[in-house]
């Protein structure tokens, strides 16, 4: 919705042309499968600005002004039931909020006046028809104003328009019962409801985006398509129930409801039905990706969902979208694709060679972050535009130290193991031989070869959290574990068995501290598990923080991070530390750190861990983590006192961390850092959205807002 709002804008000062004239609204479609997947567009449009009209297979029986309308026509035909009364009043069309229900419930005049109201309306339907009832009630009620006060009002207030003509096409002299009885049977068809009369319709003519269901969209070609919802890998179309609808060898269709089958039936038949769902599905995704005249928009890769603890990709990996470019030419049919077993990084790399191989034809870049800018509304929009319902302020939520680095606006944003390195342009069996080539002093077997992006991050914390630094034997277990819960599919098994065992030694034997450093040496095997907690959750209140502020606040203290740009936050940040550890009286933040910098000490050196640090924003996480526990140790730790108890921040790059990568007395790999005092205390006061004290640098007024979290830290 942003990037239309983008490219209308940059159309109406004709900054982007479609021969000598600027690009309009009418340009662009967006293809969608359902009505829900239209509406959620249609909402996303509005909130930019942007106007737009649905072409919809979807029957206008299966809308929400359908389920309302059947609500308010219920209490009308029994006015005096309380409960349907209620019911009705609470509609979108009616408009009662909460508390005007709650004060009808104790003002009898009120409900009664309301019950006459209803039975007036149904002594109407009675006596002059459904139709003169029907406008008399919109009239009184007020609903075609209330309606298209509403980002989406016109949408709403067609719906309604023909909802009151097939049913008045129907009612004839029938009474209230029958018509509810034919209006109940249309509903319950929802969106199977096959009569072309039901489509829904076009609300406006006007030079509107056009939402059109893929089905509706063949045949048909328009400017600029985008495609936001094909990469999904979930089925919603699987049939439940007794009865099963497949077709046999000759094409013929086959209602069985027979029960009890034979096994190899069973799989017989339900493999029949999921091969016809995959060619549908794939009939849609070449009807959508062939629309576009000019340029076509398409959301791919593979995408998280929450499994208790943990996070799985399976059901993006075999999504067909993702099929096309990792199956199609092996010669497995899509109803196989699940034995493929192909992980996330290897299909991202593939989305990446397509991109290459199309010598520029495919551009294949990151969905934007932030929330981008709204289309301004022209001057005769303004002028005639409906008067809005004042907003409600959003609620407190939580948000992240990955949520405010990436603009991300829900609360499972990407993690930050990795998630923000680039994927692999080659294989890691392809790194690996040539860099061995050129390096041959290291190993294939090296850390530095180990698979990389998020999956290989989970999998080499994972290794961490579960060890006993100071024993041994834990560190084979460990790693079987974390190779089992997090498989990587692009080398075998031992061979990243012998790649964790060598990392894991080299980062609890190196030493952590330069050799000028006052605290002494300082090695990870001699931190026992009762000195340490590992993913220490914690919650900071941030009453009032914009992305604004916590710029201006960073460029004054001297961090260095890419510009913020996420929603306000109202609520509170969350986070969980990696590892909180004491050493001779000081207490430590470590944050494990996957990424792959480079195969030479020099990868690893203090300037370029710099560089990776304000990159990747990881100033931002350390100074959080370091607020937490600054917070944590003085409410728990008697007599606290930061300068003396708090050690600092260690984010160690395990793949250039080892014994014997030192520059200059410093440990390669190995970034360290300890904020002076005041630096968190103005940065505590930032958060809690407390008054700058006097003689700090000046900063943006605060707003209020919200930003949810990311997703594990």
């Amino acid at each position: 919705a942003a990037e239309i709002a983008r490219l209308l804008a940059a159309g109406r000062r004709n900054e982007i042309r479609i021969g000598e004239r600027g690009l309009m609204p009418a340009d662009f479609a967006v293809l969608v499968r359902s009505h829900r997947e239209g509406g959620i567009m249609r909402r996303a449009l509005a909130k930019k600005g942007v106007g737009s009209v649905e072409l919809s297979q979807g029957s206008v029986f299966a809308s929400l002004e359908a389920e309302e309308l059947a609500q308010v026509l219920l209490a009308i035909a029994e006015p005096a039931r309380e409960r349907l009364l209620k019911t009705a009043l609470a509609t979108m069309l009616m408009g009662w909020n909460a508390t005007a229900l709650a004060h009808l419930a104790d003002d009898d005049n009120e409900r009664i006046l309301q019950f006459e109201r209803f039975a007036a309306w149904r002594e109407h339907w009675l006596r002059h028809g459904f139709a003169f009832m029907l406008w008399r009630w919109m009239d009184e009620a007020g609903i075609a104003a209330r309606l298209l006060a509403l980002t989406d009002g016109e949408r709403r207030l067609t719906n309604l328009l023909h909802l009151a003509e097939l049913l008045q096409r129907e009612a004839g002299s029938d009474s209230p019962a029958v018509l509810l009885g034919f209006f109940t049977r249309q509903r319950a068809e929802d969106d199977r409801n096959t009569n072309e009369d039901a489509l829904l319709r076009l609300e406006s003519d006007r030079n509107l985006v056009q939402i059109v269901t893929i089905h509706r969209a063949k045949g048909l070609q328009y400017r600029i398509v985008f495609c936001p919802f094909l990469f999904d890998g979930h089925d919603p179309h699987k049939q439940s129930g007794p009865m099963k609808l497949w077709h046999d060898t000759h094409g013929g269709q086959i209602a069985d409801w027979r029960h009890a089958l034979p096994e190899e039936e069973q799989k017989r038949i339900k493999a029949s039905l999921a091969s016809e769902r995959d060619a549908e599905t794939m009939r849609l995704i070449y009807v959508a990706l062939t629309r576009a005249v000019d340029r076509c928009y398409l959301v791919t890769g593979c995408y998280g969902k929450n499994t208790g603890k943990s996070v799985s990709y399976k059901e993006s990996a075999h999504s067909l979208l993702n099929w096309t470019i990792t199956g199609s030419g092996s010669g497995t049919p899509p109803v196989d694709r699940q034995k493929m077993h192909i992980a996330p990084t290897d299909i991202d790399a593939r989305w990446h060679t397509l991109a290459i191989e199309s010598e520029g034809a495919i551009s294949l870049d990151d969905l934007p972050t932030g929330e981008g800018d709204p289309l301004p509304p022209e001057d005769e929009q303004a002028m005639f535009s409906a008067p809005r319902p004042p907003k409600v302020p959003e609620g407190w939520r939580l948000g992240s130290f990955s949520a405010l680095a990436s603009g991300a606006a829900h609360e499972d944003a990407a993690r930050d193991h990795d998630a923000r390195a680039a994927p692999p342009a080659t294989l890691p069996e392809d790194i690996a031989t040539t860099s061995a080539t050129t390096l041959p002093a290291i190993p294939d077997d090296d850390i530095l070869f180990f698979p990389r992006g998020a999956l290989a991050g989970d999998c080499i914390h994972a290794v961490f959290e579960s060890l006993d630094f100071t024993r041994s034997e834990t560190r084979a277990p460990a790693i079987t574990r974390a190779l089992a819960k997090h498989p990587q599919t692009t080398a075998d098994e031992t061979r990243l068995t012998r790649m964790l065992a060598g990392l894991v030694d080299h980062v609890l034997t190196a030493p952590l501290l330069a050799d000028t450093d006052t605290d002494g040496e300082l090695r990870l095997a001699t931190i026992s598990i009762a000195r340490r907690l590992t993913e220490l959750r914690f919650y900071l209140p941030a009453p009032r923080l914009d992305a604004d502020a916590l710029n201006n606040w960073l460029a004054a203290h001297g961090y260095r991070t890419p510009k913020l740009n996420f929603r306000d936050l109202t609520g509170y940040l969350k986070g969980y530390i990696d590892l909180v550890f004491e050493h001779a009286g000081r207490y430590w933040v470590l944050d494990w750190k996957s990424n792959h910098l480079g195969n030479t000490p020099a990868d690893y050196a203090p300037a370029a861990l710099e560089a990776e640090m304000s990159r990747s924003a990881y100033h931002l996480q350390h100074l959080f983590y370091t607020v937490a526990l600054h917070r944590h140790l003085g409410l728990t730790l008697p007599g606290y006192d930061y300068e003396q108890h708090f050690g600092g921040t260690l984010y160690l790059f395990v793949r250039g961390l080892r014994p014997d990568w030192r520059i200059d007395g410093v440990p390669a790999g190995v970034y360290r850092h300890r904020a002076p005092k005041s630096v968190i205390e103005s940065l505590d006061a930032l958060l809690a959205g407390k008054p700058p004290n006097p003689g700090e640098p000046p900063r943006l007024p605060l707003r209020g807002g919200a930003a949810r979290r990311g997703g594990h830290q």
